[in-house]
């Protein structure tokens, strides 16, 4: 996925890594700011949020979405302990509410970070792909049968709009990970 001058380009990072998202960030050649937004600022929230922005110098944290003011507050004081420069989060930009997730994507991010409860995570999904944003999902993607067909849909017009979708279950398939797994099973 290279254009005319062989840099990945800005929609199509995502997809250049298999990774997980520290390899997605550090696989884009940015040319700005790449504007990161989170929906649901619980712990995983946080921790995905924390490794983006220390995957990419050029990731700043702009907006932030939870039903919980005092979780959406924590979060952003968590990062900014650990990321100080790159959490730009305004008030404005702290949507509270069942429908903060649009309120985020709406807000220009480019890159949506999904660590909702997983009931919501194949309708937000499918909210940000209609909004063409790149889109970090963390696992389970879908709780049920008719959300992993909404979630295959979401998938497949990602695809026919050049996005990408990385689900956060990326070290099952790690070669360290693997060997770690089968080392372990000796020893027991």
């Amino acid at each position: 996925m290279s254009n005319s001058n062989g840099s990945t380009p800005r929609r199509g990072f995502l997809a250049a890594s298999a990774v997980g998202f520290p390899a997605v960030l550090s696989a884009m050649q940015a040319a700005k700011t790449l504007k990161v937004g989170l929906v649901g600022c619980g712990g995983r929230g946080s921790g995905a949020a924390a490794q983006a922005l220390k995957a990419d110098d050029y990731a700043e944290l702009t907006a932030v979405a939870d039903i919980d003011m005092e979780r959406a507050q924590a979060c952003i004081d968590r990062l900014k302990r650990v990321s100080k420069d790159k959490v730009k989060v305004e008030a404005k930009n702290i949507f509270l509410g069942l429908d903060a997730y649009q309120q985020l994507i709406d807000s220009g991010v480019d890159v949506v970070l999904l660590a909702t409860p997983p009931g919501f995570r194949a309708a937000h999904l499918r909210a940000a792909i209609a909004a063409n944003k790149h889109v970090f999902c963390e696992k389970p993607v879908a709780v049920d049968a008719p959300g992993v067909r909404h979630v295959l849909e979401t998938a497949k017009m990602a695809r026919e709009r050049n996005l990408s979708i990385m689900a956060g279950f990326c070290w099952r398939r790690s070669a360290a990970a693997v060997s770690l797994a089968c080392l372990s099973r000796r020893m027991v």
